[in-house]
C-alpha cells in the first residue's frame, strides 16, 4: 500500500456513514473516538470507498466479538459477513487504536481513560402532568370496504407462543421486537441507536408479565398481549411519519392503570423537567452519538402522577433486566381509568420533542394512526376476495413494504432491515411499483424518482456516467458500481407516468433517460447492440472480498438485456412524447438491434433452453437460473421474444427450479448448486447466495410470468404457499430476504438473509393488483387495460384500484356457477380515459370490451354458452380468439432430490477454490 488515505469508523451506530474519522497518531496508529449507547453494535473500519485493501475486520469471513483491552487480529479484506461486534452494557466513550505497523493489522477497543464517565448525581424525580385533550374523533367511514372493526378482526395474527415482529417509522427508524417476552422484549431503533425498549403495563399496582399473556396479537396499528388474571390488554405502536411511539393499556374495569417503559438512558446522565404538559428528557449530549435523539417528550391522555424507581425494585429488574443505572419511570393515571395512553417523541431538539408529544395527546395520534391505515387499505388499493388466507396476507405484504419507506436521505426505501437499511437503487425501483405505485403513493414515488435521478453521475470522463447509485449509506457514502439499478429506475419512470398521467413530468425526467442511455452507448455498447457489464454487476452481486464474484454472469446476462431492451422502449416514447424525432428513431434502430441479437444469440432452437449469460466471445452458459422469466415480465412495452420461446422458459423454470416455497437461484441439477444457505461448515453463505438459495423477490415475477400466460390456478397455488410464509412463518406479517433451498418442514422454514425485505413484499403486493386483477394503467395514452386472470378458487371479490393522482375505480366480481358479473365503476367518471377491458371465455375465446369511464359498466356472461349483456350504450363489445399454452397444462412443483450428490457439500470450499482457479477478472470497486 501506498499513501495512507483517511480512515473511518463505520458501523451500525452511525448508519455505517462517514462521521467517526479516525485520527492518526504515528505513521501506522491511528485512533477514533465514539459514544456508544448500550447495544450489540457492528463495525468495520474503512477509507471513503470501503476498498478491500483498505478495508479492515475479522479476521475470519464471520462476525466476531472484539473484547475490550485486548489486541486483536484483523484482515485487510471487505466481506459483508465478517463486522466486528461489541457488546456495550453502559453508554460510555470508546476509543478504537488501529495499528498498521506489523504485517497483520491489529486493534485494541478501551473505554475512554479505561473508565465510564463519571456520572452526576440528582435527587429522585417525581411530578405530574396534566392534559389538554381534544374531543376523541368521530369518523364516519363511507368506503365500500369491509367495516373496520370487521377489516382488524381479520387482519390480527394471533399467537399464543412467541413470535417476532417489525414496524416502522417511515422517518429514520423501526421497531423490532418479539412477543411473549420481557428482557429484550424489543427496540426502536434510529439512525444512530435507540432509546425506547419494551414496557411494561401495571393494573392495580400489579405488573402484567407478558411472558404469561394469554396471547399476543399483531394488528396493522401495534402489537397487543391480553392478560386473563388482570383482564386488561397493552399495546405498544409506533405512529408512522414521526418518531413517535404509543404505549397503552386497557382494563375491562375502573381501576388505577400505569405504564413503565424500558428507556436506554442513565438516570445520572440525563435531567428532566415539565414543560408545556410533557416531561422531557435531556440526555447529556456525551453519552450519545452526534446527530441522535438527545430529547425523549413524554405525554399522555390524561393527567398522570411520574415517578422516578428509586433503587432497584426487585419486579422491576426481573421484568427489565434494568440496572441501578438505567432511569425508570413509572407514569400511573391519577383515577381509575379503563385506559391509559402514553406518547413518546424523540428528537435532536427540544421544541419538536415537546411539540410532537403535546399534539399526539391532545388530538389522539393513536386514533388518526388508526384511520389512516384503515384508508391506505380499503381506498385507492383494495382487494377482499373469498379467500381470507389471500386477503390478509395480501394486506399484510402492503403494509409491512410501507415500513421501509423513509426519508433518512430524502425519500427513499431501505431494502430490508436489519443489515440493509440503506436505500439501493436496484432494490428501490423493483420494490417501488409494489410499494407505492399500486396504493397511488404516486406523489411518493415521484420524490423517489427524483431523489435518485438527482444523485446521476454527471461527470462524462466516469465509467458511471449516466448511473444513479447502487447504494446510498448516509450523504458520505454512495456507489456506483451495479448495472441495473439505473434501468430499473427508468422502467419505473415510465411505469409512474402510466400510473400518474404526470406529462409535464416528462420534460425534466427526460435528459435523466438520454443521459443513462448517452452513458451506455459510450462504456458500455457492444458492436451487436447489447449492454455489457463486469461479472458481479448484476443482482446476482456477491463477491469474495470485494473482489471475484461468486456467480460470474458478465459480460451480458440475460437479464440485463431485458432491462436494456425496455430501457429503449421507455426512451422511445419519452422522445415521441417531447418531439425529439432523432433520437427517437435511433433508439428504434437500437432495440431492434437488440431484439434481433438477442433472440439469435440467447435461445438454443435444438434444446429449446435460454442462455443465462453470453461470457467472453459470446459463449453462452445454459445454468437453469430464475432470471429468464424476466425476460418476460420486465419489458412492458413490446415483447423481447415470441409466446413460443416463453413457453419453453416457464416450463423449464418450473420443472427445475420451482419448490413449493420459492424458487431456487441455481438448478439442483448444476454441480455449483448449494441446498443450504446460512450456518454451514463447509462454505461461506455468499458462496450460496445466488447459487440455489431461494430469493423471496423473485416469487414476483415467477407469479407475473406464470398468470400471463394463463397458469394462474399453479400461480396462486404458489402464492398461497407465499400466505403462510408471511402470516405464520418468521417475523409475522412480512417476508425474509431468502430461504434454504432443501427445506426438511414446509410449516417450519428455515429462513436467512434479512427478517423483513422490501422487494419480497412489495411483489407479493404487487402480484394480486398488476397479475390476478390485470390491471395496467396507460394514462400516458388516457386509457386503462384491465385483463384479470382469475383463479378458479374465486367466487367473488371486491377491488379498487388507483386512478391517476386522486381517483380510484372500485371493481366488482362475482360467479355463480352459471354467470359471471363483472362491473367497472370510477369513483370520480371520467370521459377522456377509456377502459381496455378482456375477459375469458369458455373455448379459447376472450371478450374484449372498450368503454369511456364516463359512468358504471357491468358485464354479465352467461357461462353456458358464452353469451354477454352489457348496462349501458357506447360501448364497443367482441369477441376475440384467445391463445392458449398446450405445454404449460399440468404444472407442478419441483421437489428436492436426495439422491442427488452435491459437490457444495461434498468439499469443502468447493465454490472459493473453483472461482479462485479460474482467475477470472478482479471486481474490486
Amino acid at each position: 500500500m501506498n499513501s495512507q488515505p483517511t480512515l473511518y469508523v463505520k458501523g451500525s451506530f452511525n448508519g455505517w456513514s462517514l462521521d467517526t474519522p479516525m485520527i492518526k497518531i504515528t505513521n501506522h496508529t491511528f485512533e477514533g473516538t465514539m459514544c456508544l449507547s448500550s447495544d450489540m453494535h457492528r463495525f468495520k473500519i474503512s477509507n471513503f470507498d470501503g476498498t478491500p485493501d483498505w478495508t479492515f475486520s475479522n479476521i475470519d469471513l464471520k462476525s466476531a466479538p472484539c473484547p475490550l483491552d485486548t489486541v486483536f487480529d484483523l484482515a485487510r479484506a471487505h466481506d459483508v459477513s465478517n463486522d466486528l461486534l461489541i457488546n456495550v452494557t453502559k453508554a460510555g466513550l470508546f476509543t478504537i487504536t488501529l495499528d498498521l505497523s506489523h504485517q497483520t493489522p491489529t486493534l485494541r477497543l478501551t473505554r475512554k481513560n479505561n473508565a465510564v464517565i463519571e456520572d452526576v448525581d440528582r435527587a429522585i424525580f417525581s411530578s405530574e402532568l396534566t392534559a389538554k385533550v381534544n374531543t376523541v374523533p368521530n369518523w364516519q367511514y363511507t368506503t365500500r370496504a369491509v367495516s373496520p372493526n370487521e377489516l382488524y378482526r381479520h387482519l390480527a395474527i394471533e399467537d399464543v407462543l412467541s413470535y417476532p415482529f417489525v414496524f416502522g417509522d417511515n422517518v429514520d427508524g423501526y421497531y423490532e421486537g418479539r412477543t411473549h417476552a420481557i428482557t429484550n422484549s424489543g427496540k426502536y431503533r434510529h439512525q444512530k441507536g435507540w432509546i425506547l425498549g419494551g414496557f411494561l403495563s401495571f393494573v392495580n399496582g400489579h405488573a402484567n408479565n407478558k411472558q404469561q399473556a394469554r396471547k399476543a396479537r399483531l394488528l396493522p396499528y401495534g402489537i397487543e398481549h391480553d392478560y386473563s388474571d388482570s383482564q386488561s390488554t397493552d399495546r405498544l405502536s409506533v405512529i408512522q411519519g414521526q418518531r413517535l411511539a404509543c404505549l397503552a393499556i386497557e382494563s375491562a374495569s375502573q381501576t388505577k392503570l400505569a405504564i413503565l417503559p424500558e428507556l436506554n438512558i442513565g438516570k445520572r446522565n440525563s435531567t428532566l423537567q415539565v414543560i408545556d404538559g410533557c416531561l422531557i428528557c435531556e440526555i447529556d449530549k456525551q453519552y450519545i452519538p452526534a446527530g441522535s435523539e438527545q430529547f425523549v417528550a413524554i405525554s399522555a391522555n390524561q393527567p398522570i402522577d411520574i415517578n422516578e424507581e428509586a433503587g432497584q425494585s426487585p419486579l422491576v429488574d426481573t421484568l427489565l433486566s434494568s440496572s441501578k443505572d438505567t432511569l425508570c419511570l413509572r407514569l400511573t393515571s391519577k383515577k381509575p381509568t379503563k385506559e391509559l395512553t402514553v406518547y413518546l417523541s424523540f428528537s435532536t431538539t427540544r421544541d419538536e420533542a415537546i411539540q410532537t408529544a403535546k399534539s399526539a395527546a391532545q388530538d389522539h395520534a393513536f386514533l388518526h394512526h388508526k384511520k389512516h391505515l384503515y384508508d391506505f387499505l380499503t381506498t385507492k388499493n383494495y382487494l377482499w376476495t373469498n379467500d381470507l388466507q389471500y386477503n390478509r396476507s395480501v394486506m399484510w405484504a402492503r403494509l409491512a413494504s410501507r415500513s421501509f419507506v423513509n426519508k433518512e436521505f430524502g425519500k427513499g426505501i431501505w431494502a430490508g432491515l436489519p443489515w440493509f437499511k440503506d436505500c439501493w437503487g436496484r432494490d428501490t425501483f423493483i420494490a417501488l411499483s409494489g410499494t407505492s405505485l399500486i396504493n397511488g403513493m404516486l406523489e411518493e414515488a415521484k420524490h423517489i424518482i427524483e431523489n435518485f435521478a438527482g444523485m446521476q453521475m454527471m461527470d462524462k470522463a466516469s465509467l458511471n456516467y449516466g448511473r444513479i447509485p447502487n447504494r446510498v449509506t448516509s450523504k458520505t457514502n454512495i456507489i456506483y458500481n451495479t448495472t441495473d439499478g439505473t434501468p430499473w429506475m427508468v422502467r419505473e419512470i415510465m411505469e409512474y407516468l402510466n400510473y400518474s398521467g404526470d406529462t409535464e413530468f416528462i420534460h425534466s425526467i427526460y435528459p435523466v433517460v438520454k443521459r443513462f442511455i448517452e452513458g451506455i452507448e459510450m462504456n458500455y455498447l457492444a458492436d451487436d447492440g447489447l449492454m455489457t457489464h463486469r461479472d458481479p454487476d448484476t443482482w446476482m452481486d456477491a463477491k469474495i472480498e470485494g473482489k471475484l464474484p461468486w456467480s460470474a454472469r458478465g459480460p451480458k446476462a440475460n437479464d440485463i438485456q431485458a432491462l436494456w431492451f425496455e430501457s429503449l422502449q421507455s426512451a422511445i416514447t419519452l422522445a415521441s412524447l417531447v418531439g425529439d424525432e432523432t433520437n427517437q428513431q435511433h433508439w428504434k434502430d437500437l432495440a431492434n438491434k437488440v431484439h434481433r441479437n438477442f433472440n439469435t444469440k440467447y435461445w438454443d432452437h435444438d434444446k429449446q433452453r435460454l442462455a443465462d449469460c453470453l461470457q467472453t466471445g459470446d459463449v453462452a452458459n445454459y445454468s437453469s437460473r430464475p432470471n429468464q422469466l424476466m425476460i418476460l415480465t420486465i419489458p412492458n412495452q413490446k415483447k423481447l421474444v415470441s409466446n413460443e420461446v416463453a413457453q419453453y422458459m416457464i416450463k423449464n423454470c418450473v420443472d427445475e427450479l420451482l419448490f413449493p416455497w420459492g424458487i431456487c437461484s441455481l438448478s439442483q441439477n448444476h454441480e455449483d448448486f448449494h441446498p443450504f444457505h446460512d450456518n454451514q461448515n463447509q462454505y461461506h453463505k455468499d458462496a450460496a447466495y445466488h447459487n440455489g438459495t431461494i430469493w423471496g423477490w423473485n416469487a414476483g415475477f415467477t407469479v407475473s410470468a406464470l398468470t400471463r400466460f394463463k397458469q394462474q390456478d399453479f400461480a396462486y397455488q404458489f402464492s398461497k404457499n407465499l400466505s403462510d410464509q408471511i402470516l405464520s412463518q418468521g417475523h409475522r406479517g412480512t417476508m425474509s430476504e431468502n430461504l434454504n433451498a432443501y427445506q426438511l418442514n414446509p410449516k417450519k422454514l428455515i429462513e436467512s438473509g434479512t427478517f423483513s425485505q422490501a422487494w419480497s413484499v412489495s411483489e407479493f403486493a404487487r402480484n394480486a393488483q398488476q397479475d390476478y386483477l390485470g390491471y395496467k394503467p396507460l394514462l400516458t395514452n388516457d386509457r386503462i387495460y384491465l385483463e384479470p386472470h382469475i383463479p378458479t378458487q374465486w367466487t367473488k371479490f371486491d377491488a379498487s384500484v388507483p386512478l391517476g393522482r386522486s381517483n380510484s375505480i372500485w371493481i366488482h366480481y362475482e360467479d355463480d356457477g352459471s354467470k359471471i358479473i363483472f362491473s367497472v365503476t370510477p369513483t370520480d367518471p371520467v370521459d377522456e380515459i377509456d377502459l381496455h377491458l378482456k375477459l375469458t371465455l369458455a373455448n379459447d375465446q376472450a371478450l374484449l370490451c372498450i368503454a369511456s369511464l364516463s359512468e358504471r359498466l357491468q358485464i354479465v356472461i352467461n357461462k353456458n354458452d358464452s353469451t354477454y349483456q352489457c348496462n349501458r350504450s357506447g360501448v364497443t363489445a367482441l369477441k376475440t380468439h384467445a391463445e392458449s399454452f398446450d405445454l404449460l397444462e399440468n404444472l407442478s412443483f419441483a421437489s428436492p432430490n436426495d439422491e442427488l450428490k452435491h459437490m457444495a457439500l461434498e468439499r469443502t470450499n468447493y465454490m472459493y477454490n473453483k472461482i479462485v482457479a479460474l482467475n477470472l477478472t478482479d471486481s474490486q470497486d
